[in-house]
């Protein structure tokens, strides 16, 4: 789907947009571990649109790539699609 209809150039666009210093300053402010800058736009979407993540609640671990909370056993969070090594842990 990314290569067959084209949307691999999207990353390329977003990623132009969006300075090194920019996206540096902005993992700074947002406390949030991006993979990139595409994440970055994505995730300030997200912000404006649905608003902050939301905190762990009792029971739950806070996720290391955004701070969500996620289920003790989980290994992938549902808001930012972070992937732990399940074999390290």
């Amino acid at each position: 789907l990314e290569y067959g209809s084209g949307m691999h150039r999207l990353r390329e666009i977003i990623s132009s947009e969006i300075s090194d210093d920019e996206f540096e300053e902005k993992q700074r402010i947002y406390s949030v571990n991006f993979l990139n800058k595409e994440h970055l736009y994505y995730y300030e979407i997200y912000r404006r649109e649905v608003g902050e993540i939301p905190l762990p609640k009792e029971g739950e671990k806070p996720c290391p790539g955004c701070k969500a909370g996620i289920e003790v056993d989980a290994f992938h969070c549902k808001v930012c699609g972070y992937v732990s090594d399940w074999r390290s842990e």
